[in-house]
């Protein structure tokens, strides 16, 4: 069966035993039977293993649904999937370094190399290069970060997914997440933590960053994928 992609690009970092996340909560998947001990129960008639799953919500590649800081907003069980699988515009912002806003002339800049344009058709995904100091102590200040001026203008824009491997948007000393709040106010939904972005680099792709439908939740982590066409 010819399938309408070329290939797919798995853009999403590992979850792994007491990994580094930014808020700083347990991420933990402890046993819950094994195959020794199920074989044993079962007279060797069957064995299997399965895990606890003990994360938050906001851990490793994950989806901010606009409920994370806009009460009103929508949860991740009540976004629809059309907002969550698009065409993807590539944006070179890697020359940005560690400290410094991305500014409106930036991301024109990278609009006008990427010959496309943000708007509500496709999503955003701004590529850093800060995947490279991903799980690393310092990994949420060692980055550029989007300013509130530059962050209303994507709004104005039209941009409804914002797709990233910053790890956070906001200026870090901002403790209030200003970024975050022009957003997901204005239910712009935003993918955290990719990798692999520079495999996208001169393709036409979809990118997908499907959460697990869980009812009330303000952000889950995600299976993010591109698929290049």
């Amino acid at each position: 069966m010819q399938l309408p992609f070329r290939r797919i690009v798995d853009l999403s970092h590992p979850m792994t035993e007491g990994m580094r996340n930014g808020g700083g909560w347990a991420v933990s998947f402890p046993l819950m039977d094994n195959f020794k001990r199920t074989a044993m129960m079962t007279d060797g008639k069957a064995s299997y293993e399965t895990h606890m799953m003990l994360f938050p919500e906001h851990c490793g590649t994950h989806l901010d649904a606009p409920r994370h800081f806009y009460e009103p907003g929508q949860s991740i069980d009540e976004m629809p999937l059309e907002r969550l699988i698009l065409p993807g515009l590539l944006l070179d912002l890697t020359h940005k370094r560690a400290g410094e806003p991305i500014s409106i002339a930036d991301f024109e800049a990278a609009e006008a190399k990427a010959g496309g344009r943000i708007s509500s058709e496709t999503a955003t995904v701004c590529w850093t290069g800060v995947d490279k100091v991903w799980g690393q102590p310092d990994m949420g200040r060692n980055r550029p970060h989007i300013p509130t001026d530059t962050a209303q203008w994507l709004v104005d824009r039209g941009m409804q997914m914002f797709a990233t491997d910053l790890i956070g948007m906001d200026d870090p000393d901002e403790w209030w997440d200003p970024t975050h709040q022009i957003w997901l106010s204005n239910n712009v939904c935003m993918v955290q933590q990719l990798t692999r972005l520079d495999e996208l680099v001169g393709e036409r792709f979809l990118i997908l960053a499907l959460p697990i439908k869980v009812v009330g939740a303000t952000g889950c982590p995600v299976r993010a994928t591109a698929l290049i066409l």
